[in-house]
């Protein structure tokens, strides 16, 4: 493979003019979000998918780097449409299994399994809802994410791999393609189930809608963590940033062997240039004529400064403080659904251990059954784990972050004007911190595992003790 054929190059953002047809939908806070905005790569991939189940109701037209992506009624409509079909399908055919009763029923066999049932089927109903209900307000809000994450690319001197780009789509399809042959290998071996009492067919009915709103759950859990890659992956280019001003200023500090600023392929170029989008009390944003560029690459390929130390520290200040309110914004968008997504794998790290632990206890030889149950617990242990890594990626390069400004603050002279940019730079830290907590309710990270599994392990033991009572 050729070095064209794995780097794409340089690419500037360029500021695109709306169209006289598009109309620019309005914040909470009176800002008007872009109309739409250019992705390419693993990001329209992702996208595309999405759509289809509802999940980004965007319109999606052909450009030069790749689609030119807005908000559209009409796929509102339809996102609208299907999931509110696929939630009556669900809800009518669990109250239909219920009324069939212990005897007749394939899932259902016990009282206690007809709660535990209900209770999987419902997490996954309202977690479908809360993602496609909410699909056009985070699809605006990354319209107006995406403007501010394409500020940083242009700043940093960004270099796209199209061999990355590509492994990151082939991951997305290997997920996919394993859940789908996971879906389809429980669906049948329930149906078959079912053919021992003439109700096959009665059985495709009642779950074909929950089944398929499992589909719209995990392409959810798959677009926040790829939006969350994303966002870490800008963090850890500004930090590579600051490690080469280090350098270039006598700080000894490491720079990872794998070629810095590498960007997953998101080719992305804001609709219309707005004032700054930077909040920060301490440090002062770019002038909008000022050159915001501070890295450019030479033509060995090594990354050099265009600036001044104390200005590449004052520029990467406002990039660090435009990446936490990005943070923000994902974390808000996303807020309900990634509670109901953490209390519903809650859920079913119960649920589908109870049944495993129960199929063993009776011993009735149904091998596939267990392989079944063993393989959905390693499923739900995984959409945790694909929800938290990015999150914690994502703090630690916050954390990185802090370490190098103090190792620049303990090793520059204290005269001058690059102590006092590594001051502010320092108090901005403070103030804003890099983690995912959505509504406040809990923080995305490493320990949240760690209590899940605590909690999986108390109501297992509960569950367990009610059914021997019961028996």
């Amino acid at each position: 493979m050729s070095e064209d054929d794995d780097f794409d190059g340089l690419e500037s953002t360029k500021v695109e003019g709306a169209t006289a047809e598009s109309s620019s939908p309005s914040t909470d806070h009176g800002t008007d979000y872009p109309s739409y905005c250019i992705v390419g790569g693993a990001h329209a991939f992702i996208l595309r998918i999405s759509s289809l189940f509802g999940l980004a109701p965007l319109r999606f037209k052909p450009h030069e780097k790749g689609f030119s992506v807005s908000l559209s009624s009409a796929m509102c409509v339809y996102s609208y449409i299907l999931v509110t079909l696929l939630v009556i399908l669900a809800v009518f055919g669990m109250v239909a299994e219920i009324q069939v009763g212990v005897e007749f029923s394939v899932r259902m066999t016990s009282r206690i399994t007809q709660v535990v049932s209900t209770g999987d089927m419902l997490v996954v109903v309202v977690t479908a809802c809360a993602g496609v209900y909410g699909a056009p307000k985070r699809m605006r809000i990354m319209l107006g994410f995406m403007e501010k994450v394409a500020s940083v690319d242009n700043s940093i001197g960004c270099q796209y791999s199209g061999l990355t780009e590509r492994k990151l789509c082939a991951i997305l399809l290997a997920i996919l393609i394993f859940f789908t042959v996971l879906i389809a290998d429980d669906f049948c071996f329930y149906a078959l189930q079912a053919t021992k009492v003439d109700r096959e067919w009665d059985m495709v009915i009642n779950y074909i809608g929950f089944y398929l709103l499992w589909y719209v759950v995990m392409i959810l859990e798959l677009q926040f963590a790829f939006t969350a890659l994303s966002v870490h992956a800008r963090f850890r280019a500004v930090n590579e940033a600051l490690a080469l001003t280090a350098r270039q200023v006598a700080v000894p500090v490491d720079l990872p062997r794998c070629p810095p600023l590498n960007i997953y392929a998101i080719r992305v170029s804001p609709v219309v240039s707005q004032r700054s989008a930077n909040v920060s009390l301490l440090v002062d944003s770019m002038p909008t004529k000022e050159s915001t560029v501070i890295i450019k690459r030479i033509v060995s390929g090594e990354p050099r400064l265009v600036v001044a130390p104390c200005e590449a520290i004052r520029r990467l200040a406002v990039l660090y403080g435009t990446l936490c309110e990005v943070v923000h914004s994902i974390d808000d968008s996303y807020g309900l659904p990634l509670i109901v997504i953490i209390i519903s794998t809650l859920l079913h790290l119960i649920i589908t251990p109870y049944f495993l632990i129960m199929e063993l206890i009776v011993s009735t030889n149904r091998i596939h059954f267990l392989v079944l149950q063993f393989l959905w617990c390693g499923t739900h242990m995984l959409r945790m784990f694909v929800l938290v890594e990015p999150c914690h990626y994502t703090a630690n390069e916050g954390k990185r972050t802090e370490s190098l400004i103090c190792r620049l603050m303990t090793s520059t002279p204290s005269n001058g004007v690059l102590p006092s940019r590594l001051e502010l730079f320092s108090r901005q830290l403070m103030l804003q911190s890099v983690n995912y907590s959505p509504m406040g309710m809990c923080t995305l990270d490493r320990p949240l595992v760690a209590s899940v599994i605590g909690a999986v392990t108390t109501y297992l033991v509960i569950l367990i003790q009610f059914q021997r009572y019961g028996t």
